[in-house]
């Protein structure tokens, strides 16, 4: 059923995108054509995109039909649905070029020129690319013995021999050669075509360590095996033994000191139809090449003597590990001189990690009050990940401009955390603290949901963990919607759940009296979003000296956001001087 909320406003929007980025092969129209401004887009597409923008994801296109259901919503909302199979929609897929015309019912993913213009737009972008490289690697876990993932490639290789009972699916000593090596920047690029999209892939890409970085969108892989389903029976073994080379391919880079293997998608674009020699094109294909994890740009404010320093992040954020690394690498080299903090503080769900399979709704118990060994999985599978992050000298670099920094942990979730949000699956929230300078890692995590998804969080019901004692003083930490705690009308609560974590924490605030307090939201966009629980926080606490809030200056179903200053200055003391780092993804022509 497509969502009553979607207006015409998000579907302009979700026009706009798909002029800005393509539409993908498999989403393109057969039938009907929505045709606005004298060009044609698939209605079903756009409804899909719309509601990125009326309810904070793309709609799953199994979850509404398209013809009847998708024709009358789009007229009911003022747009032209025609009816003319000579119609070609404008998209990336049916794109003009000086080479030729193109049109889908003449186009498979096997088209040589496809390739051969991927090698083409990578030349134009990094120089020298070699087709079919040697990457001169062995094939069996063994070859890899000495290495940092051995004991995960043993562990997904065995995985894939038990999965259908193909022992042997391993026929040649060197791995096949990769699609692309980048030589200049050192990386390896996969075009990969539906055989690729299999159950033993899927298994193997859901045994990745969460640590592992990729220059792909894992979910999104994981996601087409199941929906591609491919199936390859000649040899029997053939799908496990493709699955077993792709993986070796995605954990060489850490092998061979290399940047993450990309991967594209065969039918995500008609690939031919770029143009190598049109900058547009080029600028374009680097922006799928990247997945937007490398095209932010970044705006620095400083006040003068700053304690605290915040990450905004101004746009679209999915939490994944990879791109949060080198946000921070990146805000390490845009550090203001001379200038050093005490705290640097991140978003609520700044990372994400997937939740744990071995863990039930019936491992959890009440999930207001959590079975106390569930809890403590999720808890150290979250602190691995916090551990993770700062390998590779990350930490060494963030102690030359911080004390301290907290990173905002959530597991995976469909939607965001806000107060309109309903969220049922089963969910936890955290937030660390990380002493920099002793490398210790202290956790706490949401304590007072939202009513929106009371029934699916995971609380942390152990109040004590949100404060902890700092060289400066005694801190408070808070998750997004437990500042609301000392809003003064949360006293009215009607649960009485509520009422007693609402009287509990204020009394141990009072009596922890913390004289710092860090608040971690998702999202927030207008200036009195948390005034009313700042100003309660000011009265029970009187003698806290500095707040500060992070997060997130974006919700994509809001187009009334307040001026991202004025929201910067409501997030924080009025005696309190902060540097603030604005995450806005770059924009391509």
């Amino acid at each position: 059923m497509i969502p009553k909320n979607i207006n015409q406003e998000h579907i302009f929007k979700a026009i706009e995108e798909s002029k800005k980025i393509g539409i993908p092969v498999r989403r393109s129209s057969k039938k009907f054509f929505l045709k606005y401004n004298g060009k044609c887009f698939p209605p079903k597409y756009i409804i899909s995109l719309a509601n990125k923008y009326a309810n904070g994801k793309e709609l799953d296109p199994k979850e509404f039909s398209g013809g009847l259901e998708t024709n009358n919503f789009l007229k009911n909302l003022g747009f032209h649905i025609v009816k003319d199979r000579s119609i070609i929609p404008i998209n990336e897929t049916l794109k003009t070029n000086s080479r030729k015309n193109f049109s889908k019912s003449h186009h498979n993913e096997r088209c040589p020129e496809c390739k051969e213009t991927v090698k083409k737009l990578l030349e134009k972008i990094y120089g020298k690319v070699e087709q079919n490289y040697n990457l001169e690697a062995g094939t069996l876990p063994d070859d890899f013995k000495n290495t940092p993932y051995y004991e995960e490639l043993k562990k997904i290789y065995e995985t894939l021999q038990n999965y259908r009972g193909h022992k042997n699916f391993v026929k040649s000593k060197t791995l096949p050669n990769c699609d692309f090596f980048v030589s200049n920047q050192r990386f390896i690029v996969e075009f990969d075509e539906t055989q690729h999209f299999t159950e033993p892939r899927g298994v193997a890409l859901k045994s990745y360590p969460e640590k592992l970085e990729l220059g792909f969108d894992r979910k999104k892989w994981i996601e087409l095996c199941k929906e591609i389903n491919s199936k390859d029976n000649e040899p029997l073994y053939r799908d496990e033994q493709r699955a077993w080379y792709d993986t070796l391919r995605d954990f060489l880079p850490t092998i061979k000191d290399l940047k993450p293997t990309v991967r594209l998608f065969s039918k995500d674009y008609v690939w031919c139809s770029f143009d190598p020699n049109k900058s547009s094109d080029v600028k374009r294909f680097e922006k799928i090449l990247k997945g937007d994890s490398r095209s932010w740009k970044i705006k620095v404010i400083n006040d003068t003597n700053p304690l605290i320093a915040r990450v905004i992040i101004a746009d679209e954020w999915e939490g994944k590990f990879d791109e949060a690394k080198r946000l921070l690498e990146n805000i390490c080299e845009k550090w203001p001189k001379n200038r050093k903090v005490k705290f640097l503080i991140t978003c609520g769900g700044f990372i994400q990690f997937d939740w744990p399979e071995s863990i039930s709704w019936k491992d959890i118990g009440d999930n207001k009050n959590p079975n106390k060994n569930s809890l403590d999985i999720l808890v150290k599978k979250a602190e691995n990940l916090a551990k993770n992050f700062f390998s590779g000298g990350l930490d060494k670099k963030l102690r030359k401009f911080t004390d301290y920094i907290t990173l905002g942990i959530d597991s995976y979730k469909e939607k965001i955390s806000t107060t309109q949000n309903y969220i049922r699956e089963p969910h936890i929230e955290l937030v660390f603290l990380v002493d920099l300078k002793n490398k210790k890692f202290y956790w706490t995590g949401k304590s007072y949901p939202t009513p929106a998804q009371q029934n699916g969080l995971v609380r942390v019901a152990d109040l004590e963990t949100h404060f902890f004692d700092s060289d400066i003083g005694k801190v408070m930490i808070l998750g997004c919607h437990d500042l609301t705690i000392f809003n003064p009308r949360s006293k009215n609560a009607k649960s009485k759940w509520r009422k007693k974590i609402n009287k509990d924490f204020r009394d141990l605030a009072i009596k922890k009296n913390p004289k710092i307090v860090l608040h971690h939201p998702h999202t927030t966009v207008k200036r009195k979003t948390w005034y009313n629980a700042w100003n309660g926080l000011r009265k029970t606490l009187p003698t806290v000296e500095l707040y500060s809030s992070s997060g997130r200056y974006y919700e994509s179903h809001r187009s009334n956001r307040d001026c991202l200053d004025d929201v910067l200055k409501s997030m924080k003391k009025e005696n309190t001087s902060t540097i603030d780092f604005i995450l806005k993804k770059k924009e391509y022509n």
